[in-house]
């Protein structure tokens, strides 16, 4: 390719990238996770932020030391796994469809996700519908506030507080 070829199509794409920060105004962490593209696209918003902070995350991969350090916008002992968190992000609405009916194909691989033993799987079913209107308290929670919602209120249950902790 001829160096006026790749000089303009580095150009275009930093304009692109330019052009998407300027639009965007705060990015969803509970899309991106944690890491250093978290926190360096921190105040961006939209899916391009999102993507360079995921495609970030990814290049570096960080959210291990992140997690295990409690920095990179990583929360130190956190409960809920990253796995657990993606699938959350990426399924809530059927998640909450499920939690809804007490049941479900999305729940129960939450309840895997959460290492939830299969001999509690039952009282975690009925804690989610029990408790659907404090876990999704309205339309715009979000994937991450969910999962904070859920363990905080296993954290109150005898039966589950074991994997809240």
């Amino acid at each position: 390719m001829p160096r006026e070829h790749l000089i303009a199509a580095s150009l275009c794409g930093a304009l692109g990238l330019v052009a998407a920060s300027a639009n965007a105004q705060q990015a969803a962490p509970e899309n991106t996770g944690c890491g250093a593209g978290t926190v360096l696209w921190d105040g961006q918003s939209g899916k391009a932020a999102e993507i360079l902070a995921v495609t970030t995350n990814g290049l570096f991969s960080n959210q291990v030391f992140g997690i295990t350090s409690g920095t990179l916008g990583c929360e130190d002992n956190g409960v809920i796994s990253a796995e657990a968190s993606q699938f959350m992000s990426e399924n809530m609405e059927q998640v909450a469809q499920d939690a809804a009916s007490g049941g479900g194909e999305a729940l129960a691989t939450l309840a895997s996700l959460m290492e939830i033993d299969q001999a509690d799987r039952a009282a975690f079913y009925r804690h989610a519908q029990t408790h659907f209107e404090q876990i999704f308290p309205s339309a715009d929670v979000t994937a991450r506030e969910a999962l904070r919602n859920l363990t905080a209120t296993m954290a109150d249950s005898q039966a589950l507080s074991r994997y809240a902790a």
